[in-house]
């Protein structure tokens, strides 16, 4: 940077220098964990806690269903009405069934689909070379766009954080598969229907915020406008969100509720 300069063209390069270095941390991030179909073949080591963990949650149901009957015949001594032995039995089966079949869910079919949305729009020409066009600063732009610039940037560090995060996310939610499978025995630790919601949330996450980044760099790409920057940080303050908008859906309608309580009404039936 030239000292002689103004100090407003001073800190116009300084904060040309912010958003190059922020950039290229925030694509280098986007790049790994995004801008690509996520893979977890390449964490070997999630198998063996898996294992173990499946191995604990066995045990786990041994204890939930001798403590369901307990509490059956307490109820029936004390003449109060409470489900019955064929309930908590068929539980316990399908209990099994799940906590067996939740890794296969996780990957074969909702990771699946979730690529399989991914991979369209990186087809479509969504990369880190479209993302650089996006935060390239025009020579003629003024001191607005140019902290607006710097704002993009800071959201995708932040965008680039969160997939840090949905990666760990991704990983608690397979390996405690089986102790959420298995807590459907118990009427007061049943946590599969919020397992299952937040499966689909964190999976689903990554399909909904690319197509939102792809809509989002086709709109406002190129432009040197002021208002179409501000645009651009409001969408991006959206897509931050996405994953908080599924959660959301998926709590309060319908088609969530029904799905989740799939297991429950099968074995009360």
């Amino acid at each position: 940077m030239n000292p002689f300069k103004s100090p407003i063209e001073w800190l116009k390069e300084l904060i040309a220098e912010l958003v190059k270095d922020f950039a290229n941390m925030a694509f280098d991030w986007l790049e790994i964990f995004m801008l690509k179909p996520t893979d977890f073949t390449k964490y070997p080591k999630i198998d063996i806690l898996y294992d173990f963990v499946f191995a604990l949650a066995s045990s786990l149901c041994i204890v939930f269903v001798a403590w369901a009957i307990i509490g059956i015949m307490f109820n029936q001594l004390a003449g109060v009405q409470s489900r019955g032995l064929a309930e908590v039995v068929f539980k316990a089966v399908l209990a099994f069934i799940l906590s067996a079949s939740a890794p296969w869910l996780l990957e074969k079919v909702l990771l699946r689909l979730n690529n399989s949305i991914v991979k369209y729009f990186l087809d479509e020409g969504l990369d880190t070379k479209m993302l650089e066009k996006f935060v390239t600063i025009p020579q003629t732009a003024g001191m607005a766009i140019s902290l607006a610039t710097l704002t993009i940037v800071i959201l995708f560090v932040l965008l680039g954080l969160q997939y840090i995060q949905r990666l760990g996310e991704y990983i608690v939610l397979l390996v405690t598969s089986p102790i959420a499978a298995h807590s459907i025995i118990s009427e007061n630790m049943d946590i599969w229907s919020i397992w299952w919601r937040e499966s689909i949330s964190v999976i689903f996450s990554q399909a909904f915020q690319v197509s939102l980044l792809w809509l989002i760099l086709n709109l406002l790409t190129g432009t040197e406008k002021l208002q179409d920057y501000m645009m651009a940080i409001g969408l991006m303050v959206v897509l931050l969100k996405g994953p908080k908008y599924i959660r959301q859906f998926l709590y309060s309608s319908g088609s969530g509720k029904t799905a989740v309580g799939m297991a429950g009404g099968a074995s009360k039936w």
